[in-house]
């Protein structure tokens, strides 16, 4: 199992890799997130925040295009059979993808750290690395549940977009209005900000790294159960008809 997640993690840096204007930008966007909040955080609870901020923001669009891949690639290159009765059942593959895709985003979620810790050194502290393997977890986990809901969909390029901003919007509340710090709960990117700002000096650090892992396996479940059936029905159908083209 560990050789087959390696292998998917090398799959998908040679996908970021082949998609070079993608992979250029996202470089350029972590490099600017980063400078930015070198600047102009004014403390090491503001920098850590900014921090979280800029990795989710610039990562849920890699995890959402590796989801919105996860499935369509086996069709497009003719490989679904060999997934579908390979040793590995089909929604662990799915697990799997998804923890590579969030893997692969590593720079995009260190480097935002690192720049925050080289400016506040007191940051390298046990709370800073479990928030970034708390986002490690999101991303995976968002990365799991995207794909699910994109595969039900004819074309889940046009989706993508509108799933990213639902999740900025409401997740990290990038406008802030009336209520949303507690719509942004809902989803595990709220708990996610809450924990980073919560700064590891209480028991509340606690209990919003355990609401966070309750969310996320909400999220998870609640998909799974939903869409499974379905999204085995959409794949079984493709196996027979074809892939859907838009």
């Amino acid at each position: 199992m560990a050789r087959f997640l390696l292998f998917l993690i090398r799959v998908q840096w040679i996908d970021r890799i082949a998609t070079s204007s993608f992979l250029i930008g996202i470089t350029v966007q972590t490099g600017l997130l980063t400078t930015a909040l070198h600047q102009r955080a004014g403390d090491a609870g503001e920098a850590v925040l900014l921090a979280t901020r800029a990795s989710m923001l610039t990562c849920t669009t890699i995890v959402l295009l590796s989801a919105m891949s996860n499935v369509q690639n086996e069709f497009r290159y003719g490989t679904v059979e060999r997934i579908l009765l390979g040793r590995v059942p089909f929604a662990r593959v799915l697990g799997i993808r998804s923890g590579a895709s969030a893997i692969v985003a590593s720079p995009a979620i260190v480097v935002p750290y690192a720049g925050a810790a080289l400016r506040f050194p007191e940051l390298l502290a046990p709370h800073t690395v479990l928030l970034v393997a708390m986002v490690y977890v999101c991303l995976g986990t968002l990365c799991y549940q995207a794909t699910l809901v994109l595969c039900q969909l004819r074309n889940a390029a046009l989706a993508v977009p509108w799933l990213r901003m639902f999740l900025l919007f409401v997740g990290l509340s990038v406008i802030p209005f009336e209520g949303s710090e507690r719509l942004s709960l809902l989803l595990p990117t709220g708990w996610l900000v809450r924990f980073a700002a919560d700064g590891g000096s209480d028991t509340s650090a606690y209990l919003t790294f355990l609401a966070f892992v309750a969310v996320c396996a909400a999220w998870t479940v609640g998909v799974w159960l939903l869409l499974r059936q379905r999204a085995l029905r959409v794949v079984e159908r493709n196996l027979t008809d074809g892939p859907d083209r838009p």
